[in-house]
């Protein structure tokens, strides 16, 4: 028997499709001529990813395209009994496997399904996503909207479990949500990404391009935290009589009892808004769609004044091309963040072997850095990051050179001066947040090779974020110029040529692989 024949890989034989109710009372119509395949089946099939025991396996997947409704056929032409020649852990069972991942209606028809409850058909034309519009746009001569909700609305609920095996198959080490208790649904807010076609049969027309989460989670209230965030008490009246400068809210309290009279809403104390998973459908991406859903996700939580800063789950390095683009952009909309500029000189004092590397005086150059972020309300090494970036930018790309900063803080060049001092604010970052790793390292030698390498590793980086930045500005200009049409053949283009998509991205929760944190 040859047993090649009886393994199979489970990304390929893996369909996934999109699909909208048929004219007819015939099978749904899949909405693209090509399914796609999943990027991962591990969390489902195997660590290796292979089905064993079936001949020529063929999983279809379809989702209904608004309210994600799904389907699952799987068919095969043959199957091996293996019970007892392999172990538990490599053989799967086809028939069963996804039982755990999906509505129980979907398996049996008969049982009530929650979408009963739905107050709108959603195969009418009427129907709408759940929670509030947020944004609207066109881009590349198609109509998209952005939804958010929170997931105690049963209808978000209900429709992210309809999908949530795409954070699966999409997200690398993605685990499912509990979304079982109440005060948890609360802090969960899913974000959907539609493209709204107008279409001649009567169904919905929504279809789905992407969705991403995010978990508001408290934080202990410090006095920078109440500060940054406007949550602190009245203070008390000075000796003179006169009140404090304090514009927040004001709590009073009970005399006898010590508590503040004022109702506090959990859901509105000083939190985060950490952005969890985030999915671009393989049909949407490589357009820039990413991008957008990102930038009024975050457009959204920063106007919140409960939110003191926005982080992102275990960012790919995908992700973070696409956020330090949209970041970036946002920060430099900020007058203060516009003026930073890189001093030429510094004091001789600051400059000793034995000092610190004055590195908030280098890159703030006058500026707060640390006020400016909260402003931000950007994470720490994003913000570091951002600013580290925007210097770069202003140096000449002839002065990046390290063969012209031998003489350091005395070179004759102005810019080189900056350049120099540039890389030792970005060499302190890097030896802080790696001093573990690099105490390891018994050469001091050694110790200052892997410090270089590194830095020049993030500088490489840094030049290709700002060459991508300026595509995009000239791809923006032709959008407004020329139309949708004129941009999209000219970015297609740029792809092809390019294989670093990284305005685009399809999840949120990889780990970056470097060894060193930058």
């Amino acid at each position: 028997m040859d047993l090649d024949e009886w393994i199979t890989n489970s990304n390929e034989c893996f369909e996934i499709n999109l699909t909208r109710p048929s004219s007819g009372a015939g099978e749904p119509e899949r909405i693209f001529s090509e399914s796609f395949n999943p990027r991962f089946t591990y969390p489902i099939i195997n660590e290796a990813e292979s089905i064993v025991g079936y001949k020529d396996p063929r999983i279809e997947l379809d989702f209904r395209a608004n309210d994600m409704k799904p389907s699952l056929k799987i068919q095969f032409e043959a199957k091996l009994e293996l019970k007892g020649v392999l172990p538990d852990e490599q053989q799967v069972d086809l028939e069963n496997v996804f039982k755990d991942y999906f509505p129980a209606s979907i398996f049996n028809p008969t049982e009530a399904s929650d979408d009963t409850s739905s107050a709108t058909d959603a195969t009418s034309t009427s129907w709408e996503p759940p929670g509030k519009l947020m944004h609207s746009f066109t881009l590349h001569g198609k109509k998209y909207e952005i939804w958010s909700a929170n997931m105690a609305d049963p209808a978000a609920k209900r429709l992210f479990q309809n999908m949530q095996i795409l954070t699966l198959l999409f997200i690398e080490g993605a685990e499912r949500l509990e979304l079982n208790e109440q005060w948890s649904l609360e802090r969960w807010t899913l974000y959907l990404l539609y493209e709204v076609t107008p279409i001649e049969e009567e169904c919905s027309p929504y279809t789905l391009a992407g969705f991403s989460t995010s978990y508001r989670y408290w934080i202990f209230p410090t006095f920078d935290v109440m500060r940054y965030t406007k949550s602190l008490p009245s203070p008390p009246e000075s000796t003179n009589g006169e009140a404090g400068s304090y514009t927040g809210p004001h709590l009073t309290q009970d005399p006898e009892t010590y508590l503040f009279n004022e109702h506090i809403d959990p859901l509105e104390t000083p939190s985060r808004d950490r952005i969890s998973q985030f999915v671009i459908l393989p049909p949407y991406q490589g357009q820039s769609l990413g991008a957008r859903l990102y930038e009024t996700i975050f457009g959204d939580l920063v106007k919140k004044p409960y939110v003191y800063e926005i982080p992102v789950e275990d960012p790919s390095e995908a992700f973070d091309a696409m956020r330090d683009y949209s970041d970036i952009i946002y920060l430099r909309k900020m007058p203060a963040f516009q003026s930073l500029s890189l001093p030429s000189t510094l004091p001789p004092e600051s400059l000793r072997k034995d000092a610190p590397i004055p590195r908030d005086q280098i890159l703030g150059n006058g500026v707060d850095l640390e006020a400016l972020r909260h402003e931000a309300k950007i994470v720490p090494r994003q913000f570091n990051r951002m600013v580290e970036l925007h210097l770069l930018s202003t140096i000449p790309s002839s002065n990046r050179n390290k063969a012209r900063i031998t003489r350091k803080d005395k070179s004759s060049n102005e810019n080189d001066r900056k350049y120099y001092f540039w890389r030792l604010a970005l060499k302190a970052r890097v030896y802080q947040q790696n001093a573990d790793v690099l105490e390891q390292l018994e050469d001091a030698t050694e110790r200052v090779d892997k410090l270089e390498e590194t830095v020049d590793s993030m500088q490489k980086e840094y030049e290709e974020r700002l060459q991508g930045i300026e595509k995009r500005a000239k791809w923006n200009v032709g959008e407004i110029q020329n139309g949708d049409s004129s941009r999209s053949k000219r970015k297609r283009v740029v792809v092809e040529d390019d294989e670093d998509e990284w305005e685009d991205m399809e999840d949120a929760s990889v780990a970056s692989s470097k060894k060193m944190k930058v």
